[in-house]
């Protein structure tokens, strides 16, 4: 089924046609353009292969030769849309959205765009030039829309590999001076961040503090001496940056449920 500019018996090139108490009507396709902004309601958008659920605030376009049909999810008479038909010939040089799209920023202000169109529309004396320029103006906001919605993407995809940056050159410089007296206040200033911060994302990527990534880090490295070494445990304590035997025997039982001595009789015919 194709629906034709020509069903709405006027000349004008640009046509604004309210529907209300919307039926569910057979898979159709158009010969011209059509935006539809949802006024209120709920419905499902059959287009192309896809199915896009649309509410109130949702604007959406339908290109010429696009099947499609849309079928209330509401009561039918709560679903009301307004579409604004458009010659094909008027906006040749128009590059439209994809019908899938969906755009309803609200700081867009479509539902007052739409007012002005269909007020324009209406006047006795109403520009078809006005019309078209108008049209156009919504076009660019669904550029704007869709920019803004590309460029939001791409900075969080920065975002979320600077901070694992951060976090890759921090645990680097973790692993390299280990064996020094560290700070959290240095391991930040070595990847230029405030040390609140740097916890914070530590936090929430790695579930553990950088101070506790460090302590269990020279435990490890003890595990290692105390295996492939002869050196006693307080040469692997000095050695691992835990100048205290005392909190070096506490924490590593703390990690391992046993001390150094013990971890080395146990491991060492392996």
């Amino acid at each position: 089924m194709i629906f034709d500019i020509k069903m709405y018996n006027t000349d004008r090139s640009i046509i604004v046609v309210r529907s209300e108490g919307y039926e569910s009507i057979l898979r159709h396709s158009h010969s011209f353009i059509e935006i539809v902004f949802v006024e209120s309601g709920r419905a499902l958008h059959n287009v192309g292969e896809s199915c896009v659920e649309i509410e109130k605030g949702d604007v959406f376009v339908i290109a010429t030769g696009e099947e499609h049909n849309i079928r209330p999810v509401c009561k039918e008479s709560d679903f009301k849309i307004v579409n604004v038909v458009c010659s094909h010939e008027l906006f040749a040089d128009i590059e439209f959205p994809a019908p899938n799209q969906v755009f309803s920023r609200p700081e867009l202000r479509y539902e007052a765009q739409f007012a002005l169109i269909e007020q324009e529309f209406a006047a006795e004396y109403g520009s078809e030039e006005i019309l078209y320029l108008l049209v156009c103006n919504l076009v660019n906001c669904f550029k704007i829309e869709r920019l803004s919605d590309e460029r939001k993407s791409v900075r969080g995809k920065l975002s979320s590999r600077t901070i694992d940056d951060y976090i890759l050159n921090a645990t680097a410089f973790i692993q390299e001076n280990y064996m020094k007296k560290l700070l959290l206040k240095d391991i930040a200033d070595a990847v230029g961040l405030y040390p609140a911060y740097l916890q914070k994302i530590f936090r929430e990527h790695r579930s553990t503090s950088v101070i506790e990534y460090l302590i269990r880090y020279r435990m490890e490295k003890s595990c290692r001496f105390l295996l492939e070494t002869e050196l006693t445990v307080e040469e692997i304590s000095l050695l691992v940056g835990v100048g205290d035997l005392k909190n070096f025997y506490v924490t590593f039982k703390k990690y391992f449920g046993c001390t150094p001595v013990q971890y080395r009789k146990q491991h060492d015919h392996k």
